[in-house]
């Protein structure tokens, strides 16, 4: 009994390929899998033997076929609905846990009874050749209802499964949101399609549907169903998987459905051959009769008989005269060739047609198994191609998608632990230009940045004062007290108590600076011992100079450091690092005098702790700075000064003096574009004024790109007012959040990096002024432009 492969044992063995590598992933991972996606084994293994099943049906002429479809097929189909709907109620969450109960009873008992019932209707149908599945099956159709019943018994149960498992699916999808909601989705779509062949298995059993166009879809939609389903199952965060797999998974299911939609055009291209073939062999045996040869020269007949006068040809077959007249009552096929059985056994399958030839009616009969085995050595072809395209692509994984894909991926991965765990200096190499390579390039950027980040903020909280920190808490305590009360209405006399209790201590730090600046610091630099004026002559040649690479300061810190143990340094590695917090990476050869005696180091040594105390309480003076500024902005929200003591003011000049004053604070990679067209004069305050002026040119820098950052900045006056306008290149101001920039409080800001006040003022303090303030923005473009009245007009 050798295999005598037909057009669909390749979909069905490919088929069994992909779920059993599928059923074998899922088996590996078990102990890691939720209790819901446990119970996608039994799907994959049902599906499995169902195509098993399938395939065995396809692969061979024989009556055991009939046995394998009932009692293989049918029970794997069943329980593969039975599976899959337990499967649907456990999917993302079990929302319906007594429906699921009541369900998964009913639907055992209605499959037990279906699969018992399909048993008993076995053994009162006759076992046959199928023309239209191509091998033996029980017969598909009868005319008594209880045999009918059992024909249909199993596609009615799975229809009624897969409805009910629907309505579970689409009750979840209602209550489910966001990504949960998108993976029942793609479950619904996967039910659906097997619904479809669910029924369409009824209308095929009822011959509302042919045979070949119900296989040819049932083949390919099996196949996108398995895959969708197993997809989503590795999308699942309780799923564990890897890119790798899922990768190999979308090239297994793109290869099959390739090679089963090119095996669909090869398969009717060979059927058409064989038809032409057949039909040119009708044609040249009716060519001879008409000539009035009677015995026909043939090549592929086996049989051709004269219907009208019973007789015999040709008959390699070895009929009998009484096997004539039992063909008397079939249909006649004169268009196509058509299969019919004249016994109950492979020998006795033929592709037969009928022709008129001098009147008389004749039969052509081509033997089946002889196209059989065409169609089993283009099959077995196929599948050896598959085979050899599944082993490819398991040779080609680590070129194709290891080097390219998994191995960046694993590299960033491991960086991105790395950091978690506390590296902060982790590299992640960058082998390609795709968007992985620009993912590990953005990595190390960030990483780089939060480095810095870390290293300047970890300097600033040890450098910070008990007295500065209080003052901070009070104002965090102030800003909330903002945020819970009647803001507007209260807001005025809040600040003026804040003010008065802040300043008291801003104005003590900044008293005790200054102390501090007069009794222990000289700026007398004519006394100066000549070590001494050389020690702060190299501290100011370096105290503007820019840091070197990140790459390079490691290896200069070891030089310098190595610099001063050989000139006897006392604590040579703090006193590099000290060095290189104030840029002083090398000792040019004209200072290193200082170092050749004792004098000389403690002199350079002094000056450095000097500057080093002076670094620091600037920064202590920037920070009470800051906060004199916060009370201000807080005093001045809801006040305006008196009209009365308003002046007249040039724009220019205060516009001027914000750069300048500010000139050292600016990003360095900004570009900076001032002009003006005259010098407007109007009536105002000119402290509101410079603060309308800081607020607006720190906004526009702050907002500058980190690269080719540009500002401009353009002061003209019409006949009655002066115009302002200030734009930069950055990101721009969200659409959705352009109308609400200048409400009180409103920040986009983190937490604790602005109050949310500065606009708000600015708006306020332009009207104060009668003048006007108006704001265009989109991606690379913001402009501010204020309108204030001239002190002429």
């Amino acid at each position: 009994m050798a295999p005598t492969l037909n057009l669909y044992s390749f979909f069905y063995f490919g088929l069994s390929l992909v779920s059993g590598i599928a059923y074998i992933y899922f088996r590996s991972r078990k102990e890691d899998l939720t209790p819901s996606f446990r119970g996608l084994l039994i799907p994959l293994l049902s599906l499995f033997f169902w195509s098993v099943a399938w395939s065995i049906c396809n692969s061979f002429l024989h009556h055991f076929t009939a046995y394998i479809f009932v009692f293989l097929k049918n029970p794997a189909i069943l329980i593969l609905g039975v599976s899959i709907s337990d499967l649907a109620f456990r999917f993302q969450k079990d929302l319906f846990p007594r429906w699921r109960t009541v369900s998964l009873r009913i639907q055992i008992i209605g499959a037990f009874l279906a699969g018992l019932i399909n048993w008993i209707g076995f053994f009162y149908r006759e076992i046959r050749f199928d023309p239209k599945m191509e091998f033996y099956v029980p017969a598909q159709s009868a005319s008594h209802i209880l045999i009918r019943l059992s024909i249909l018994s199993i596609a009615i149960i799975l229809c009624c499964i897969l409805i009910n498992t629907l309505l579970v699916l689409f009750r979840k999808y209602n209550r489910l949101q966001g990504v949960e909601k998108k993976a029942t989705a793609g479950f619904i779509i996967a039910i659906f399609g097997i619904l479809t062949l669910a029924l369409a298995d009824i209308l095929v059993d009822l011959n509302y549907v042919s045979k070949p166009t119900y296989l040819f879809i049932l083949t390919n939609l099996t196949i996108i169903i398995m895959t969708i389903l197993v997809l989503v199952s590795l999308n699942q965060e309780t799923v564990p998987s890897s890119v790798g797999f899922k990768i190999m998974t979308f090239n297994l299911t793109i290869l099959y459905l390739i090679l089963s939609i090119v095996a669909n055009f090869l398969f009717n291209r060979f059927r058409i051959d064989i038809q032409s073939e057949m039909s040119r062999e009708k044609h040249n045996v009716k060519t001879q009769l008409e000539l009035g040869n009677f015995y026909p020269f043939v090549y592929l007949s086996d049989v051709v008989i004269d219907m009208q006068d019973q007789n015999f040809r040709i008959n390699k077959a070895g009929f009998t005269n009484d096997q004539i007249s039992g063909l008397a009552g079939r249909t006649p096929s004169h268009e196509t060739f058509k299969v019919d059985t004249f016994t109950n056994e492979p020998s006795g399958i033929f592709w037969t047609s009928d022709f008129y030839a001098k009147n008389h009616h004749f039969l052509i009969a081509i033997p089946y198994i002889e196209y059989r085995e065409k169609v089993h050595q283009t099959v077995v072809w196929l599948i050896i191609t598959l085979l050899f395209s599944i082993f490819t692509i398991f040779m080609l994984y680590p070129v194709l998608h290891k080097t390219s894909i998994v191995y960046p991926l694993t590299r960033l991965l491991s960086g991105i632990r790395r950091m978690q765990s506390g590296d902060l200096f982790v590299s992640v190499e960058v082998s390609s230009k795709d968007e992985i390579g620009e993912l590990s390039k953005s990595f190390n950027e960030m990483i780089t940045i939060v480095r810095d980040a870390r290293f300047q903020l970890e300097q600033k909280i040890e450098e910070r004062t008990v007295s500065l920190n209080n003052t901070i808490l009070e104002l965090r305590d102030t800003q909330e007290q903002l945020l819970h009360a009647e803001r507007m209405s209260t807001l005025g006399k809040i600040a003026a108590s804040v003010a008065h209790e802040i300043n008291n201590p801003l104005a003590a730090i900044k008293g005790s600076i200054q102390f501090i600046k007069d009794g222990q610091f000289s700026d007398d630099l004519v006394n100066l011992s000549e070590l001494e004026t050389i020690a702060v002559s190299l501290i100011e040649n370096f105290k503007n100079k820019k840091r070197s690479e990140v790459t390079s300061r490691f290896k200069r810190k070891r030089e310098l450091t190595t610099f001063f143990r050989s000139k006897h340094v006392q604590d040579p590695i703090s006193l590099a690092d000290t060095c290189f917090d104030f840029h002083i990476e090398a000792i040019p050869e004209d200072y290193q005098i200082l170092f050749e005696t004792k004098e000389g180091i403690e002199a350079f040594q002094s000056r450095l702790n000097e500057h080093v105390i002076r670094f620091h309480l600037g920064i202590i003076e920037t920070a009470v700075e800051r906060a004199s500024k916060i009370v201000f902005a807080l005093k001045h929200h809801s006040y305006s000064g008196p009209k009365e003591n308003q002046k007249i003011l040039s724009l220019k000049e205060g516009i001027e003096s914000v750069l300048s004053m500010y000139s050292k604070s600016w990003k360095p990679h900004v570009e900076l574009d001032w002009r003006n067209e005259g010098d407007p004069q109007v009536f105002g305050h000119a402290d509101e004024l410079i603060q309308v002026w800081t607020n607006l040119i720190y906004n526009s820098f702050q907002a500058c790109p980190s690269e080719n950052g540009r500002i401009s900045i353009l002061l003209k006056e019409s006949e009655s007012e002066a115009v302002i306008s200030i734009e930069d290149n950055g990101k721009g101001i969200p659409e959705e959040i352009l109308p609400r920039i200048f409400e009180p409080f409103f920040t986009t800001k983190e937490l604790g990096m602005g109050t949310g006040l500065g606009l708000s003022i600015v708006q306020k303090i332009i009207e104060n002024h009668q003048g006007k303030i108006h704001v265009q923005s989109r991606p690379g473009k913001t402009l501010f432009t204020i309108h204030l009245p001239l002190a002429k007009a």
